[in-house]
C-alpha cells in the first residue's frame, strides 16, 4: 500500500514539476537584452568574487572566501537591479 500511495505522490510530483519553469521577465527588454545583462551581471560578480578571495587570502589562491551559491545571488541581485522579474511560469 505504501508503495502505491509513494508511486502516486511522485507522478503528481513529477507532472506538476515538470510544468513549470523558472524564468526572467523585463516589461520593456528582449530576449537578447536578457543575455547582455546577464553576462554583464555575472562578469561583476565574478569579479567581485575573485576580489574577495584574493583580499581574503593574500595571493591567488582561490579556495577561500565566497561560494558559488552567492555569486548566483549577486547575479540575480544585479538582474533584479536592472529591472528583471524572477518567477515561476507554467509553460
Amino acid at each position: 500500500m505504501k508503495k502505491i500511495v509513494f508511486a502516486g505522490l511522485m507522478g503528481v510530483l513529477l507532472l506538476l514539476g515538470g510544468c513549470y519553469k523558472y524564468v526572467a521577465e523585463h516589461p520593456e527588454k528582449s530576449k537578447t537584452q536578457f543575455y547582455e545583462d546577464q553576462g554583464d551581471c555575472e562578469k561583476k560578480a565574478r569579479e567581485y568574487a575573485v576580489e574577495m578571495r584574493t583580499g581574503w587570502s593574500g595571493n591567488e589562491d582561490v579556495s577561500y572566501g565566497r561560494n558559488v551559491n552567492d555569486e548566483i545571488s549577486d547575479v540575480k541581485r544585479c538582474m533584479r537591479d536592472k529591472g528583471w522579474d524572477y518567477h515561476f511560469r507554467k509553460w
